[in-house]
C-alpha cells in the first residue's frame, strides 16, 4: 500500500509541476499546422512508440470536424518498425531518416517523444527537421536537455522514472487532443472555407519560427481555453494529493467538478474486467451521497450513462426532456424545470472502465467546452485506477 500511495502523490505532483505554457504554444502550432494544411509527424522510440502511436490516433479522431481540413498526422514509429528493429538504435535511424527526407515539408512539424536518455535517432531526425524548415517539438524527461535544447518548443517532465513520464506524456497528449476536438467545433468552418488560407499562402512558417503574413484569428482565444482546461487539471491533482482510496478520489473530484462547471448533481462509475460496478460517486444538490452497487447498476444500464457505455463516446444534452436517452431518477421532481447534462466514458485504450455524468438545474449550462474538459478529468481518473 505504501508503494501505491508513493506512486500517486509523485504522479500527482508532477501534473501539478507541467509546463502548461508551453503546453500552450503545441496546442496553438499544430492547431495552425492544421489550419494551413502541414504535415504534422510523430516519433517515439523504445515505449514511447506507443505513446507516439496513441497521440497520432487521438488526433486522427478529431479530423474534418466543422468543415475544416483533416489533421495531416503521421508516425513514422509504427509497431512493425520496432518488432524488427528492438534494441538496435542505429538500425531504426536510416529508416526514418529516409521517410523525413521522403515526406517532410518546410513548415512542417515534427514532434518527438522520448522517455529515456538521449536516442542517437531521435536527435539526428531533429536535427534533419530542424534543417528541412520544419517546426520541432518535443516531449521529455529530466534526462532529455539535449532533445529540449535541439527543439522549437518542449514538454519536459521532472522525472526519469520511465512510468511517470509516459503516464505523464500521455496525458499531455489527451488534453492537446481535448483542446484542438474544441477548437474545431466551436470555429465556423465557412471563415476557412472563405480564406482559403491553405491554398493561398503554401509557404506560411510556423508561428515559432516567424510571423505568418496572415494574422491567425484564433490564437487568442485557443490560449484562453486551452490555458484553462489545464489549470482546472493542475488543480484537481493538487487538491488530491492527501487522498488515498479509490472512493475518496472519485468524491473529491466529483465535488471539484461540480464546482467547477456549475452542475447540481453527477455520477462517477468504475467497472470492473466484466463490466460491472465496483466503486464510484454520487452527488445531489451539490453533495456526496452514499450508493449501494446495485444503484450504480441501475445508473450504468439504463438513461445516459447507459447510452454512452453502448457506444463508447460522449454526449451533450440541451434540455434532458427532449432527449430519449435521460432516465429520470425516483427523487427528480416532476413538476421541475428541465435540465442539461453531459455524460463522458472513461477509457483505458480500447476498454470502457467507467462513466462520468453531470446535471445542471437549468437547461442549455453546458457547453462543448465542458465536454472536452470533462473528457480529460475521465481520462485522469482512468490513470488513477489504473494506478490502485
Amino acid at each position: 500500500m505504501d508503494c501505491l500511495t508513493s506512486y500517486i502523490q509523485e504522479f500527482k505532483s508532477l501534473l501539478d509541476r507541467l509546463p502548461l505554457d508551453k503546453i500552450d504554444q503545441i496546442i496553438t502550432v499544430l492547431h495552425e499546422a492544421r489550419y494551413y494544411g502541414r504535415q504534422i509527424f510523430v516519433i517515439g522510440t523504445g515505449s514511447s512508440a506507443a505513446t507516439a502511436n496513441q497521440f497520432v490516433a487521438g488526433l486522427s479522431r478529431i479530423t474534418r470536424q466543422n468543415a475544416w481540413p483533416g489533421i495531416k498526422a503521421i508516425n513514422l514509429t509504427d509497431q512493425s518498425l520496432f518488432l524488427s528493429k528492438i534494441g538496435d538504435d542505429d538500425d531504426q535511424t536510416p529508416v526514418l531518416l529516409n521517410q523525413l527526407d521522403n515526406l517532410l515539408e518546410r513548415g512542417d512539424v515534427f514532434l518527438a517523444i522520448s522517455s529515456g536518455a538521449q536516442s542517437r535517432t531521435i536527435i539526428r531526425c531533429i536535427e534533419t527537421a530542424n534543417r528541412r524548415g520544419a517546426t520541432t517539438i518535443g516531449f521529455a524527461g529530466e534526462d532529455g536537455r539535449r532533445l529540449a535544447a535541439l527543439v522549437d518548443v518542449c514538454v519536459q517532465i521532472p522525472s526519469t522514472e520511465q512510468e511517470y513520464l509516459e503516464n505523464a506524456f500521455q496525458v499531455v497528449g489527451n488534453v492537446i487532443s481535448c483542446v484542438l476536438r474544441d477548437e474545431a467545433r466551436n470555429v465556423p468552418g465557412e471563415r476557412w472555407k472563405a480564406q482559403d488560407l491553405a491554398r493561398q499562402s503554401p509557404a506560411i512558417r510556423s508561428p515559432l519560427t516567424s510571423k505568418s503574413s496572415v494574422d491567425f484569428p484564433y490564437t487568442a482565444r485557443i490560449n484562453e481555453r486551452s490555458r484553462a482546461s489545464l489549470e482546472m487539471f493542475s488543480e484537481i491533482s493538487r487538491e488530491l494529493a492527501y487522498q488515498m482510496s479509490l472512493r475518496d478520489l472519485l468524491r473529491r473530484i466529483l465535488e471539484l467538478t461540480l464546482a467547477r462547471l456549475n452542475a447540481s448533481s453527477g455520477t462517477i462509475v468504475v467497472l470492473n474486467e466484466t463490466g460491472d460496478p465496483i466503486e464510484g460517486a454520487t452527488a445531489y444538490n451539490g453533495e456526496v451521497i452514499t450508493n449501494i452497487p446495485q444503484q450504480y447498476s441501475e445508473i450504468v444500464n439504463r438513461g445516459l450513462a447507459g447510452w454512452v457505455l453502448k457506444n463508447r463516446k460522449a454526449a451533450l444534452i440541451a434540455n434532458t426532456r427532449d432527449d430519449p436517452r435521460w432516465l429520470a431518477r425516483p427523487w427528480e421532481n416532476e413538476s421541475e424545470n428541465a435540465r442539461s447534462a453531459i455524460c463522458v466514458p472513461l477509457m483505458e485504450d480500447e476498454r470502457v472502465v467507467g462513466v462520468m455524468t453531470l446535471v445542471s438545474r437549468q437547461v442549455g449550462v453546458f457547453s462543448e467546452d465542458d465536454l472536452s474538459l470533462l473528457a480529460a478529468i475521465a481520462m485522469f481518473i482512468t490513470l488513477v485506477n489504473y494506478a490502485l
